[in-house]
């Protein structure tokens, strides 16, 4: 079965983090976000994947024209299409079903058992969901028997409120897709499904237990990268130039990676320098980045600090040698 990757948003919720680069090439725990994903396919026999791509698509291209074994196809949108319009155009006319899932959510949930799942529901699509503590974070899935009757935006109502939410990863039909209208902006959740279930075709669901997490805040981006720094849920996929990366000491220190200064549970990313007067306490250093300040559980990118508990961002100046100290609210690591 062909996978179909959705790689194109914007990812406008955790900027800057995105400015300089598409949200599924972020590094967490220094392997872009999109190397989970294809990792978990891969895990499952996938070999037939399609990126859907949008925003950045050479961030993508360049990254994943490196798998040994992945046959790799890209769907480039000029305008964004949404979710499902994505992926009609990356379908490209093919029969049979597909796998659909996000570029930039992490999960440890097995795709082998989605696809039994599908096979034995017979449903148009199969929504694979998870159980959430908050559903005002996301939208909501109603089923009764392990079939869909309701997919509901997110409300206001349900902050706070335990709840079935989708993750993000479904098998979708080909006979599902020709609803989609072509070239023209078109959701999963906020139209194709609630359309499909109005015309009483079947939605079943795929509920999972296991480790899910939506990359969908600063929050989730930080968190993500102390949760795969543990170790990640499915093996790495045959890569010929991914970056490596070593703990040293309380850090994961990835190649190329000058650490001259004192830091303490940090994520250090390639090529970064971090010089001999900085002092750094629970922080993400990007690729490539220069630190010459003091700062604690921060994101630190290009011109950037970013607080992951506040969304809120300080600029910095990547040359300034001066005690500044950016010290944030503390997070559970």
């Amino acid at each position: 079965m062909r996978a179909i990757v959705l790689a194109g948003g914007y990812g406008k919720r955790i900027m800057p983090l995105t400015h300089y680069k598409c949200k599924p090439m972020l590094p967490v725990a220094n392997r872009p976000a999109i190397d989970y994903t294809v990792s978990r396919l891969r895990a499952a026999g996938v070999r037939d994947i399609t990126f859907a791509l949008g925003y950045r698509p050479r961030d993508v291209v360049e990254f994943t024209e490196g798998y040994a074994d992945i046959r790799a196809e890209y769907s480039v949108e000029d305008e964004p299409l949404g979710t499902a319009g994505a992926v009609r155009a990356a379908a490209r006319e093919r029969d049979g079903d597909f796998i659909v899932c996000s570029a930039d959510t992490l999960s440890d949930s097995d795709i082998g058992g989605l696809i039994e799942a599908h096979e034995r529901g017979g449903g148009m699509v199969t929504i694979e969901t998870t159980e959430v503590s908050d559903l005002g974070a996301y939208g909501e899935v109603i089923s009764e028997d392990g079939v869909v009757r309701a997919v509901r935006e997110k409300l206001p109502e349900n902050v706070g409120r335990r709840g079935t939410a989708s993750t993000g990863t479904y098998i979708v039909s080909a006979r599902a897709l020709a609803y989609v209208p072509e070239n023209v902006p078109f959701d999963f959740a906020r139209e194709l499904f609630p359309y499909l279930l109005r015309l009483g075709k079947r939605i079943c669901e795929h509920r999972t237990a296991g480790y899910w997490r939506d990359m969908g805040s600063l929050t989730d981006y930080f968190a993500a990268n102390y949760e795969m720094r543990k170790g990640a849920p499915f093996p790495a996929a045959k890569h010929i130039f991914r970056c490596h990366s070593r703990p040293k000491g309380s850090d994961l220190v990835a190649d190329g990676a000058i650490v001259l200064g004192r830091t303490h549970n940090c994520i250090i990313g390639e090529d970064a320098v971090i010089e001999s007067g900085a002092r750094l306490e629970s922080c993400i250093v990007l690729p490539g980045e220069r630190v010459t300040g003091r700062m604690c559980n921060c994101v630190i990118g290009r011109d950037f600090a970013a607080d992951p508990l506040l969304d809120g961002v300080n600029l910095r100046n990547v040359d300034n040698s001066s005690n500044i100290f950016h010290l944030f609210a503390s997070i559970n690591l």
